[in-house]
């Protein structure tokens, strides 16, 4: 289904490439293989709700860039998947620090690959913060 393993810094150019955005928000990939990565969001003060919590929208963000990268490890460099279904679960504050979020795909079928995406403070991966699942499409093209 892919064009054979993809490097963190063939990821990084692509992201840059088709995904600038991402880059304003912090957003990297710590990590990545076969059907997996972990990305990070770094603290930045200007992400933050009342109560002095990360905001729900950017961990959203996060959790779908992180199933994003570990979607393009099994299909290749395509920027032609799309989000298809996404719930979360918050189930703690984010609070402090940086966010990462593991990703890992659970099923890729020729149209539709379904993930998962758990979140946690970097400096207590103890602790989840947060679940996601996840499917994107593959449109033709």
């Amino acid at each position: 289904m892919g064009q054979g393993k993809i490097t963190k810094e063939g990821l990084e150019q692509f992201v840059q490439e088709q995904c600038p955005f991402v880059e304003e928000f912090g957003i990297s990939c710590e990590e990545i293989g076969k059907g997996y990565a972990v990305a990070r969001m770094k603290y930045d003060e200007r992400y933050l709700r009342p109560g002095r919590y990360i905001a729900g929208g950017m961990l959203m963000m996060l959790a779908d860039m992180a199933i994003f990268f570990a979607i393009l490890s099994v299909v290749g460099l395509k920027p032609m998947t799309v989000t298809n279904e996404f719930k979360i679960n918050f189930l703690r504050p984010a609070i402090d620090g940086d966010v990462l979020a593991r990703a890992e795909v659970l099923k890729a079928g020729r149209r539709i690959i379904y993930g998962e995406i758990r979140l946690f403070m970097a400096h207590d991966k103890g602790k989840l913060i947060g679940h996601a699942t996840s499917s994107y499409v593959l449109p033709d093209g």
